[in-house]
């Protein structure tokens, strides 16, 4: 995610450490080829019981991978290796590259014949012979601060977390039934530079625009905002398709210990991640995120303190609405002006309260305690009468937007 501060925190809540319960777990003397049968068969018993979702493991695996110091902090020379690791996760599943048959889209430097980055992609054509002319994006970038000073980054939640994310739904859509419409899977490139591979993609789509039903992608989904939204998730971009809200809310049913915070985002003051040029351009989108954390650009950002199994969470409501999208009767068509549900007041009065309650230990000013102090009469009125008003959200997102500004 694009710039700005704190200093990284401790506390990383886990909200789950269940395992699978193995034969050698129950004592039993098995040998190697009877433990391979086992495992074929629970993994088996796995996928028909619907569940090929994102799995923690792997997510575990990609994060330390991506944030381990041969990567050098994705950014350099070295993010080369991080552009391969990609393809070969690709090639290992069998999908196909995306730009012309190669799985590289060249970025252009400033200087004629240079490259600044490579964005990363793959595909997989949809099974319906009406709709797999219309694509679904799903994205996340890969790139990170790198080295400053000789000190590492590494950039395990921004953004190996969500790269994470989008192997595993690439893993599952290969794995699962076809999907109706077509899907591109992609790592963008320089995101850090300000979202110079997303930008430079949408101007050279390798599809006409207009043929792209929904862009999703996710920065920085394995902590907390400002260390303290322990089970929240931010979901941005419903506004303008409504009801991609249904499919957030039906996909995060199951997640008991995940809470989905919804919020329009013209609450940020710049587009801060992938989803803005094609916000831009008014391509539905949603944008899945935890938020600014005190680990945000420092090297403190390590994979020892991820919160796995909420990534894994958060990749699997992914998953699912992203199933939603591609499989939808209808394709989603851009919504203006923006709808703005009751639950953005929800999110925000919830998120008020947690920064009130940590005001002394996050070293919150009067100014924005006293403005979120004074916000929760109309947020009260708003969730009671189950609608806000254009001046009264106006209100609200500067309120919002002064204390992002003062704590963040």
């Amino acid at each position: 995610m694009t710039p700005k501060n704190p200093s990284c925190g401790n506390s990383v809540k886990n909200f789950s450490n269940l395992r699978a319960i193995t034969p050698v777990d129950r004592g039993l003397p098995v040998n190697a080829l009877a433990l391979s049968l086992f495992f074929l068969l629970a993994t088996s018993a796995f996928v028909r019981a619907g569940e090929n979702e994102p799995q923690l493991a792997a997510i575990k695996t990609h994060v330390e991978t991506l944030a381990s110091p041969e990567y050098g902090g994705r950014a350099g020379e070295v993010a080369a290796k991080s552009r391969t690791y990609l393809i070969e996760a690709f090639q290992k599943l069998k999908l196909e590259p995306l730009f012309n048959g190669s799985w590289y889209q060249d970025i252009p430097g400033r200087e004629a014949g240079s490259v600044a980055g490579r964005n990363v992609g793959a595909k997989i054509i949809g099974s319906d012979p009406k709709l797999k002319d219309e694509w679904v994006i799903v994205a996340a970038h890969f790139d990170h601060v790198g080295v400053i000073n000789g000190v590492l980054f590494p950039g395990a939640d921004d953004n190996a977390s969500a790269v994470a994310m989008l192997l595993e739904t690439a893993r599952c859509l290969q794995q699962g039934e076809k999907p109706k419409r077509s899907v591109m899977l992609i790592g963008f490139d320089l995101e850090e530079r300000g979202l110079v591979g997303s930008r430079y993609f949408v101007e050279h789509s390798p599809v006409p625009l207009d043929r792209v039903a929904l862009f999703v992608t996710a920065d920085m989904i394995g902590r907390a905002l400002g260390g303290v939204a322990k089970s929240y998730v931010f979901v941005m971009g419903t506004e303008h398709y409504p009801p991609s809200l249904g499919w957030v809310k039906k996909a995060s049913e199951a997640e008991k210990q995940l809470d989905v915070g919804i919020l329009g985002a013209d609450l940020l003051l710049i587009d801060r991640s992938d989803y803005g040029p094609f916000r831009s351009r008014k391509i539905p989108f949603l944008f899945f995120s935890t938020g600014e954390n005190p680990c945000y650009h420092r090297p403190t950002d390590v994979a020892a303190t991820l919160d796995y199994p909420k990534a894994e969470a958060i990749s699997r409501v992914m998953y699912r609405v992203i199933l939603s999208a591609i499989n939808a009767p209808a394709k989603p068509t851009w919504t203006s002006p923006a709808q703005i549900d009751v639950a953005e007041a929800k999110t925000l009065r919830d998120i008020f309260k947690l920064l009130l309650a940590n005001r002394d230990s996050m070293k919150i000013g009067r100014t924005p305690v006293y403005l979120m102090e004074s916000s929760f009469k109309l947020l009260d009125t708003v969730i009671e009468r189950g609608s806000v008003t254009a001046s009264e959200r106006a209100s609200l997102i500067r309120v919002a937007q002064i204390v992002m500004a003062a704590v963040f």
